[in-house]
């Protein structure tokens, strides 16, 4: 689970586009087309919950990698999911065309602290999700029957803490690399059908690179993530390990806006395991994209950003075929 993103540094920004960004969002654009009529939405057999600790969408809006400025960082994300899958494996019991809406507040809290650290930027922060689930689904019973059921919860769930993030930068070239740490701290209970909490720890490795060119507004960023899962002792279930590589384009037409792309590629390296894995070794991955914006307002004199997106699935084998909404805002202190 990612945190959202970090005010962007006060930078004069050019209020017009130029030409050789338009070519890179007018390719950006026809990628994205040409990969929503080829690519073959698919619902299969699922992991668990067909869910994950990562959430798309959470932290994709603008300066991946940027250093932030030394200093307190509130910020505030509404997260919706609405998706389905033809199955998953969910509280110990196999489940068939689920439909999800979820929604989540999330609240993040970092420090940058002003003392360089090995040449870069260090920074510490939690996020703390709360929220709203419903389910519908056919649940199998345990003589074969099949019965529809409809369920929802509203509870607290699993907070992410970052021990560290350290962010370098060099001419446009920004990187950063960090660990988020997600503990089991949601509502779970084996005995309800749907939870906020998933019941196992997480451990989300994270690097990013952004290059941004102040002259022309133009930003590009790339964030690749390896998360390691325990098993939920609850239900013996071990979710496999997993990559996922988020994409920023953006392209400020002032100095206070910009709109651009965001993307990411979720691919399960290794299989689910443990005894608890009724529907076998299945990995899972998923390809979405969608358009994004970014208000830097005026009368927030530099420490207020507004952040949106939506992204859509384009593709999702084993995983929840899902639309993806995201409103953001953060304060910088």
């Amino acid at each position: 689970m990612a945190m959202p993103s970090n005010m962007p540094p006060k930078k004069e920004l050019s209020a017009t586009p130029t030409p050789m960004y338009k070519d890179l969002l007018t390719t950006a654009v026809v990628l994205l087309f040409v990969l929503s009529v080829v690519a073959v939405s698919r619902v299969a057999q699922a992991a668990e919950g067909a869910s994950s600790h990562y959430l798309p969408g959470a932290n994709i809006d603008i300066f991946l990698a940027v250093p932030p400025e030394p200093g307190f960082l509130v910020a505030n994300t509404f997260w919706y999911q609405s998706g389905k899958v033809g199955a998953a494996v969910l509280e110990g019991q196999i489940e068939l065309n689920l439909d999800i809406d979820t929604f989540l507040n999330l609240t993040a809290l970092t420090y940058t602290f002003e003392q360089p650290i090995l040449g870069g930027r260090y920074t510490v922060g939690a996020l703390i999700p709360f929220g709203n689930v419903d389910l519908d689904s056919t649940i199998i019973g345990p003589r074969g029957g099949r019965f529809r059921t409809s369920e929802s919860s509203f509870d607290l769930s699993d907070i992410a803490l970052i021990p560290f993030q350290l962010n370098w930068a060099s001419g446009p070239w920004s990187f950063k690399v960090s660990e988020v740490i997600v503990a089991p701290t949601g509502g779970y209970s084996l005995s309800e059908n749907v939870n906020l909490g998933r019941n196992y720890w997480s451990f989300d490795t994270i690097a990013a690179v952004t290059w941004f060119d102040p002259e022309k507004g133009t930003e590009v960023s790339l964030q690749p993530g390896l998360m390691i899962n325990t098993e939920n002792s609850d239900t013996d279930y071990q979710t496999g390990t997993e990559f996922h590589l988020d994409l920023t384009l953006n392209q400020f037409l002032s100095p206070g806006f910009a709109v651009g792309i965001r993307g990411y590629w979720y691919q399960q390296l290794t299989g689910d395991s443990g005894d608890g894995a009724l529907l076998g070794d299945y990995k899972s991955d998923a390809f979405g994209a969608g358009p994004g914006f970014v208000w830097i307002p005026k009368f927030g004199a530099g420490q207020l950003t507004v952040l949106g997106k939506w992204i859509h699935d384009f593709s999702a084998e084993n995983k929840l075929d899902s639309d993806y909404f995201t409103l953001t805002g953060s304060w910088k202190f």
